[in-house]
Order: structure tokens, then C-alpha cells, then sequence
């Protein structure tokens, strides 16, 4: 059996699988704030797994990015501090070998694994939640990079098109980037984006049109530039945004037609099959991965 975790903005979600990426229990909290709370955590649900089952290897995904020095960086959780995540787990983690993947990676391993992307070789897997980050397929290969921080598309900046200031594309496009944007716009108070899509399908907030309208031409240059340099067959959507995407869909696939070369084939699009099972599904793909080339 695999242990397995996924460390989000938001929230945490901790499962063991099988080793055909099945799972056979999952506990799922809103992500600890405080570094030394989240070890706890994960100390106590790898010790409570260990108990009903035989857990022979670990993987955690984090929403951030892991080093060649295997520290890890959370920043919409801790900031800019890395941590050393398996090396303070490893005392506590017995008989268990722990590896540490971004989820980046951990989300499109799941969706090639078990989701929409089985038997694909070029796919694109957009996160945008909390954050905003991409994993790359090319040609059946995995693209991380020199550092392993390929995909870090949130820091490309643009032109917002509602407020005409310059900022990130996750400045924009993530869902707490949604609610700032809205509250400073549109002068309204509202506790979440659902909130913010329920006043749109009213249709009666003309402010609240517009930032849905600037918030899809955002997304829709994105996935332009990604289309242009991957030429994927597939982009999948995830993160608690990619539930929007029949809102988006209109405005952001005329700005991707518009600003993608004419020799380009539109890529599929679809919702990630996994939801949030995905990173914890990848991996459980990873580890049996590593074990196959032992």
C-alpha cells in the first residue's frame, strides 16, 4: 500500500491507494497555516494508516515547488521560507521511503494514470485555484525543466484587462485573486467566488459580467500561449476554477482563436476526470513508477 498526500492552498487531503492507484481510505483538512501543525498532522495520519495497513513507500504532492536539494516551497501557505518536508517527516514515516513531487507533476501523472489523459502524449494540466500552475506532457515525455519549476505560468505577467494595472496571470485568474478583484471593482462584499458566479447567473450585476468577462479574456490569452508553445492534443482544467469553465468557455475560446497561429489545431479541452483525487492518484503512479525501475 502507498501513503500518499496532497498539500494545497487550501486544502489537505491525506489517503492510502493500492498500488494500481485505487484508494483505500482518504481524510481530507482545510491545509494547516503553521509548519510544525502541518508535520503533526501528517505524523498522526501516517501513524494511523500504518496501523491498518502494510504502507511500503510515501509520495506528497505540494501545491509549489520542489528543489534539487529537496526542500520545498509552499508560498500560498508559508510564504517565501522552504522546509525541509521529507527530511522532518522521515523519523516518523517507519519503513516508508518519502518522495515529494509538485503537483503540477502528481495532477497530470493522475489524469495519464486513471483520468481523461490515459493514451495521450502531448497534454497540458492547468491548475487554477489558490494558485495557478501547469503540467507538461511532450510527446509521451514529462517536461519539468533545469530546476524541475517548469510550468510556473502563474508568474507570466499581463495587462488586466478590467483594472488596466499590469500583474501575475494568478494575480488574476486564482479564486482568492477573483475575490480581491471583485471586492476593489465592484465595491460588494461577497464571502467566496461562488457567490460571485451566483450574482453573474442572475444575470442582473453588470459589474459582476465585467469580471467574468476580463477574468475569461485572461484565461483565454493564457491558454493562446500555451497553445502556441506546446501545441497540446489535450489541456486539461483543474483546481476549484476549472468548475467555471462553461462561464469562461465563449469569450476565452474566441482570445485563444484570435491570438493562436492559423496552422495550429484547437486543442481538447475537458474537466479533470480526478478532481481532487488527481494529485493523490499521481502519486500513487509515481511510486509504482520508481518501483518498476528498481
Amino acid at each position: 500500500m502507498f501513503f500518499v498526500c496532497d498539500i494545497g492552498g487550501t486544502n489537505l487531503r491525506v489517503a492510502v491507494t493500492s498500488e494500481d492507484g485505487i484508494i483505500m481510505k482518504k481524510n481530507k483538512f482545510s491545509t494547516p497555516r503553521d509548519y510544525d501543525q502541518l508535520l503533526c498532522v501528517l505524523k498522526k495520519e501516517f501513524k494511523e494508516a500504518s496501523r491498518e495497513f502494510s504502507i511500503s513507500s510515501s509520495c506528497i504532492s505540494v501545491a509549489g515547488a520542489v528543489f534539487k536539494n529537496n526542500t520545498v516551497w509552499l508560498p500560498n501557505v508559508f510564504g517565501p521560507k522552504r522546509f525541509s518536508l521529507a527530511g522532518d517527516l522521515e523519523n516518523s514515516f517507519t519503513n516508508s521511503e518519502i518522495h515529494v513531487i509538485d503537483d503540477r507533476v502528481a495532477g497530470l501523472l493522475g489524469e495519464l494514470y486513471r483520468g481523461c489523459a490515459v493514451g495521450k502524449k502531448d497534454v497540458l494540466y492547468l491548475i487554477v485555484g489558490t494558485g495557478v500552475g501547469l503540467g507538461i506532457l511532450s510527446n509521451g515525455l514529462l517536461v519539468s525543466g533545469s530546476q524541475s519549476l517548469a510550468g510556473s505560468v502563474g508568474w507570466i505577467r499581463i495587462t488586466d484587462p478590467l483594472t488596466g494595472g499590469v500583474e501575475t496571470v494568478e494575480d488574476v485568474l486564482s479564486g482568492p485573486s477573483i475575490l480581491k478583484r471583485f471586492r476593489m471593482v465592484c465595491n460588494y462584499e461577497v464571502r467566496s467566488t461562488e457567490e460571485i458566479f451566483h450574482l453573474y447567473n442572475q444575470d442582473t450585476n453588470d459589474c459582476t459580467k465585467k469580471l467574468v468577462h476580463t477574468t475569461a479574456q485572461v484565461l483565454g490569452y493564457l491558454l493562446s500561449i500555451l497553445t502556441n508553445i506546446f501545441n497540446p492534443e489535450l489541456i486539461i482544467l483543474a483546481g476549484s476554477l476549472s468548475t467555471q469553465w462553461n462561464v469562461f468557455k465563449d469569450v476565452a475560446l474566441e482570445v485563444l482563436r484570435q491570438n493562436t497561429s492559423p496552422s495550429i489545431q484547437q486543442p481538447r479541452f475537458e474537466i479533470s476526470t480526478l478532481g481532487e483525487d488527481a494529485q493523490l492518484i499521481g502519486c500513487a503512479k509515481y511510486l509504482l513508477t520508481l518501483r518498476r525501475k528498481e
